[in-house]
């Protein structure tokens, strides 16, 4: 049987062919777990790698800050405190933003999927009702 050959295209009885035709429902539904399961996998990678990177980035900062405002004194400190309280600002605003995005990449994606879904439940009601 070359590549290209089925094996129901050998088969000699009505049986084989349509045996070999419900198993396209598997081949649909492990193609189908598949790409879920690396979505998933891929997203779950992405949550804890934003995690680790915020806590291991956040307490080098932080360590940095301390470590520059106990050495400083005065007038120095008040300027770096000011300029402190705008870069947090900042960076909360972007954290948000980015967030936000991700949020919405996520959104889109379930949504395209729930269409998907509906679609093929569709599709099953008006070509084989019940």
């Amino acid at each position: 049987m070359t590549p290209e050959t089925l094996s129901f295209d050998d088969a000699d009885t009505d049986k084989a062919i349509l045996e070999e035709y419900k198993k396209t429902c598997s081949i649909i539904f492990g193609k189908a777990s598949h790409s879920q399961m690396r979505y998933l996998q891929a997203s779950v990678e992405l949550q804890q790698s934003l995690l680790n990177s915020c806590d291991s980035l956040l307490a080098k900062q932080t360590r940095w800050i301390e470590d520059n405002l106990s050495q400083r004194s005065g007038k120095s400190t008040i300027v770096i405190s000011s300029n402190l309280k705008a870069f947090v600002r900042g960076y909360t605003a972007t954290v948000d933003m980015s967030m936000t995005m991700l949020s919405i990449v996520y959104d889109l994606t379930t949504s395209q999927i729930e269409r998907y879904r509906k679609l093929i439940d569709m599709l099953n009601k008006s070509y084989f009702p019940q």
